[in-house]
């Protein structure tokens, strides 16, 4: 068994909240994760977007970064990042097998994401990053990224994900998130609902963490609308002059906020970071398949909303449209779809290859009375979308982070679509 097949063979473990396992590798890998400062961030949707604006402004202000997301769109590599570049497929291999003699002696196997989680910040600590930018995998407080003790944290926004494991409540979902606050640790919050918010403030007050709130501590407005959308961030000790940012819609004023207020939070340790790199690092971030343009003729668009929250989002920036729609057999599909299908003047229903994905039936049963086309292969789906797209009736690609990145592959495969850029 290569060191790949190992890896993906841990994924039958399927998820196991707790700190004992990774901190057990860790210990036994030289505790690398002690090697380099960090910056945690957890929330329901924006984490990988505040870390890939922070991850711009610190190489603008000269730092060396390591960055750790997932899930992945299309290649493993893409979970961690040094200076914006994915691990090479033979350091991959290295840290593989460095890890894979240690997981193999454990009484209890790590899981996937442990397991990934200890090659990442094994590679950092190589690599000797200036400052690690590490997003929570799901939750928080159990979650393998929390044996860090960060230099600043964020929670960018609550609502009902992953209930089996986190809650069925707001409040319940935001005292797991908050779990990743640390003694004395700074923390930047941008979400406002009543119930998870007072949760995350008492969790800050218990652990002596100067909270940072949006629309207290900071704040922000969007002058003009759409392509021509320009950010203003009001700070604690700084106001950026207006910038047009690098990621699209309007739901990214709250992540480009959080940044910024991170940028400001980290200022005493990395002093290198002034109001010249975080304007550049909020104008040239880059996240694929965040609302990304990918083709021009007819226009295609990926956005990786998968859930009711990021679906909405995702309706508010969308005129008429071709909507091409698979999603994971957890999420609500109907409710997606009740969003979305507004915006559409056609809809494809499909779904994308492995075991998470809803069978085409069951999508097809949430859209009730609607009408669709019911197409089983991505592939189809995606040709049948550009035959019905024009230049004025762009396509667009969502319901899923596992669908984007297999339509983005494709796409690049087959339409000349442009590279992953990170």
């Amino acid at each position: 068994m290569t060191h790949r097949e190992f890896l993906f063979h841990l994924e039958r473990f399927g998820i196991k909240l707790g700190l004992e396992n990774i901190s057990h590798l860790l210990e036994v890998l030289g505790k690398p994760h002690q090697c380099f400062p960090s910056i945690h961030v957890a929330g329901t949707n924006g984490k990988g977007s505040v870390l890939a604006m922070v991850d711009a402004v610190l190489r603008n202000a000269g730092y060396t970064t390591g960055r750790y997301t997932s899930p992945h769109l299309i290649a493993l590599n893409e979970r961690m990042l040094f200076n914006g570049v994915p691990i090479s497929d033979d350091e991959l291999e290295d840290q593989l097998g460095v890890v894979r003699a240690v997981a193999e002696k454990m009484e209890t196997l790590p899981t996937f994401f442990e397991f990934l989680t200890a090659v990442a910040f094994r590679w950092f600590a190589e690599k000797r990053v200036d400052v690690a930018l590490i997003e929570v995998g799901m939750g928080g407080r159990f979650d393998a990224t929390n044996v860090i003790c960060p230099e600043a944290t964020a929670i960018t926004n609550i609502d009902l994900e992953h209930t089996k494991y986190l809650g069925d409540t707001l409040g319940k979902i935001a005292f797991e998130k908050a779990g990743i606050i640390k003694s004395r640790v700074p923390v930047v919050v941008t979400e406002k609902k009543t119930e998870p918010l007072e949760v995350i403030r008492k969790r800050a007050e218990l652990m002596q963490s100067p909270a940072f709130l949006l629309d207290r501590d900071f704040d922000y407005v969007f002058h003009g609308q759409a392509l021509h959308r320009l950010f203003e961030y009001h700070g604690m000790n700084i106001n950026l002059p207006p910038v047009r940012l690098g990621l699209g819609g309007a739901h990214q004023g709250d992540n480009a906020a959080a940044s910024a207020a991170l940028c400001e939070v980290l200022m005493e340790r990395f002093s290198n970071i002034g109001m010249s790199a975080i304007t550049k690092g909020l104008a040239e971030a880059k996240w694929p398949c965040r609302l990304e343009r990918v083709l021009e003729n007819p226009p295609v668009i990926i956005d990786v909303a998968h859930n009711t929250a990021g679906a909405v989002r995702l309706a508010q920036e969308l005129e008429e449209c071709v909507l091409l729609l698979g999603v994971s057999s957890d999420k609500a599909a109907d409710q997606m779809i009740q969003v979305l299908a507004p915006k559409a003047r056609e809809i494809i229903l499909t779904q994308f290859t492995g075991p998470r994905a809803l069978p085409i039936d069951r999508l097809c049963e949430a859209a009730g009375p609607l009408r669709y086309h019911r197409t089983l292969q991505l592939a189809d789906a995606l040709d049948l979308g550009m035959r019905l797209a024009s230049k004025d009736l762009p396509l667009v690609i969502t319901g899923s982070i596992f669908l984007a990145g297999e339509a983005r592959r494709l796409l690049i495969e087959r339409y000349g679509a442009k590279p992953l850029q990170f």
